[in-house]
């Protein structure tokens, strides 16, 4: 049986991100609906990947970030839950970028 998955706030609306576009701990945690020390624990234990040391993130990252905090509240997965399923999904991406490279 499928949990139900929490609801967005609706109040928020639809953010769709720059694909070049550098975002700070504060923006990133405010457009993903997270605290500030969410995001610096989800980096902590390895799950969510900043663009810089000062813990900006690109679109990819806020694409992480979000992610991630759907399976926490959507799942319940604990840290090293969220850590396996991050792994699996590097892991889908890589061998996708190698799909890509095979001759057609």
């Amino acid at each position: 049986m499928k949990p139900d998955i929490p609801q967005q706030d609706e109040s928020r609306t639809a953010f769709d991100p720059e694909a070049e576009a550098v975002y700070s701990l504060e923006v990133v945690a405010e457009l993903a609906c997270v605290s500030i020390q969410t995001v610096r624990h989800y980096h902590e234990i390895g799950v969510i990947s900043p663009t810089t040391e000062a813990l900006e993130f690109n679109s990819e990252g806020l694409r992480q970030l979000r992610r991630i905090e759907h399976l926490r509240q959507g799942y319940e997965l604990s840290d090293s839950g969220l850590r396996l399923v991050s792994d699996l999904l590097h892991q889908v991406e890589q061998l996708r970028q190698e799909l890509r490279q095979w001759p057609r």
